[in-house]
């Protein structure tokens, strides 16, 4: 079953229509109505019952035209139409979405109704419908125990919520926007001590892992990693800092916000309200006698300047920089001001990624075979299932450049301008076809990643199969 079907019903139905009957009957008939005109009602079942058509008409009053889903979709159907009912209705969401490993909750007003979107792996998927009034009663509570304004609607507002969960808490970072039809909200859900960090889990090749370590032994530098929004650098630092984290070593790091709390790791937030930035965390942590610094971001000029000086006076630098390539690390700390000569002295590492989803392997479906690179391999294509929410896919993997800055590559950068070769994202396709050959990705999500990448112009002869 495809995701898109899915979509579909939810952008189908109107509650209103199919409250006209009660959560109880809709599961024992298997049966939902989804729309009416003057003169007809349409219902969603499972299969033709004389008995849902006539209550039906009971109710209603007027012609029944009944239209066949299959029954999880009736099921899925009934969730959607009711949950807004439902007292527990808040809680019942936000448990939902982390059994699921969403990071964001969009709640998203329209003129008479409300949709709730999950972002899973990356892509936003509609999940649930209220209706106005329901939506209000959930506002009011992310606002109250997030500690917002109730009463202001005109600006945008931020909150925090401690969610208890299994035994287990999780903050939720809570954004309340006035929009054209009503406050959106987004909430985003840091999972904290519940993922396991480590450079063995991050899915790169022998090669790759052994030039990350590399770069970690190097008693001082600055090692960026770099990739778009969503592609998984925070992970990759944590996993880094994990590995490092030894009795012997000093390591702070600076993040907005503190994503998860790793004991041995001295975690600072950024407080906007008492002037506490990046650059001024960083003058801060050169006073605490550190080994190893991480910094959230390098976003201006004085956190790069600072993080580079810090890298060349002794100390191991950790950042991220929101580039598509590491040439443009290169390029963008030179718009920061930072000397020449000073990026390549610093310059020990720099790690470029991005994230691919996953087939779910309980569904993925053999649809040909192909010769690369002297193997005859399977090709799967998606299908969707109860295990991977019928999305196809089930969890992301990492798709990397990593690059060592040694003395010979520092000498290459000095002509940085005049030779595109350098420092390229071309190792993300040896990640591609990996995943390829062993059946974790179709052909289809193979070349759309290298034509949203940039990669099959750039890299034309790689990139074929």
């Amino acid at each position: 079953m495809k995701e898109t079907i899915y979509n579909n019903l939810l952008k189908n139905i109107n509650i209103t229509v199919a409250r006209k009957i009660n959560e109880q009957k809709a599961k024992i008939f298997n049966a939902i109505p989804f729309k009416e005109n003057e003169k007809e009602v349409y219902v969603y079942c499972s299969e033709v019952n004389k008995k849902v058509e006539e209550d039906m008409l009971f109710i209603f009053r007027k012609k029944v035209i009944l239209i066949l889903i299959k029954k999880e979709e009736i099921q899925y159907l009934i969730k959607i139409a009711y949950l807004g009912q439902k007292k527990e209705a808040y809680d019942i969401i936000i448990k939902e979405a982390i059994k699921l490993n969403v990071s964001d909750i969009h709640y998203e007003p329209y003129k008479d109704y409300v949709v709730v979107r999950f972002r899973i792996d990356g892509l936003l998927r509609s999940m649930y419908i209220f209706n106005k009034e329901e939506y209000q009663l959930i506002l009011s509570k992310i606002k109250l125990n997030s500690n917002i304004d109730i009463t202001e609607k005109r600006k945008p507002q931020d909150g925090k919520i401690s969610f208890e969960y299994n035994k287990k808490s999780y903050d939720l970072r809570i954004s309340t926007m006035p929009a054209v039809f009503g406050e959106k909200v987004v909430i985003r859900i840091l999972y904290g001590n519940g993922f396991n960090y480590s450079i063995d889990k991050l899915n790169l090749t022998a090669e790759q892992k052994d030039k990350l370590k590399y770069i970690m032994k190097v008693n001082s530098g600055l090692i960026i990693v770099n990739g778009p929004t969503g592609s998984g650098k925070s992970t990759t630092l944590y996993s880094i800092l994990q590995e490092l984290n030894k009795d012997e070593v000093n390591i702070s790091s600076l993040e907005d916000p503190i994503e998860a709390i790793i004991p041995g790791i001295n975690q600072m937030n950024l407080n906007k309200t008492l002037n506490i930035g990046f650059a001024e965390g960083l003058r801060c942590f050169l006073r605490q006698d550190p080994d190893i610094i991480m910094i959230g971001e390098i976003r201006d000029e004085e956190t790069a300047e600072m993080a580079v000086r810090a890298s060349l006076t002794g100390h191991k630098v950790y950042s991220t920089i929101h580039t598509r390539d590491p040439r443009e690390v290169y390029f963008r700390l030179e718009d920061m001001k930072v000397e020449k000569y000073l990026i390549r002295d610093s310059l020990v590492g720099i790690v470029s990624q991005r994230l691919i989803r996953l087939l779910c392997d309980n569904c993925k479906t053999i649809i040909d075979e192909k010769n690369i690179d002297g193997k005859v391999i399977k090709l799967y294509e998606k299908c969707g299932c109860n295990e991977c929410n019928f999305t196809g896919y089930k969890g992301r993997s990492l798709v990397a450049a990593i690059h060592v800055i040694d003395n010979e590559m520092k000498e290459k950068i000095k002509n940085i301008n005049n030779d595109n070769s350098l420092l390229s994202n071309l190792e993300m396709i040896k990640n591609l076809k990996a995943l390829l050959i062993n059946g974790n990705i179709s052909l289809l999500d193979y070349e759309n990643f290298i034509e949203v990448e940039g990669l099959s112009f750039e890299f034309k002869k790689e990139s074929k199969l």
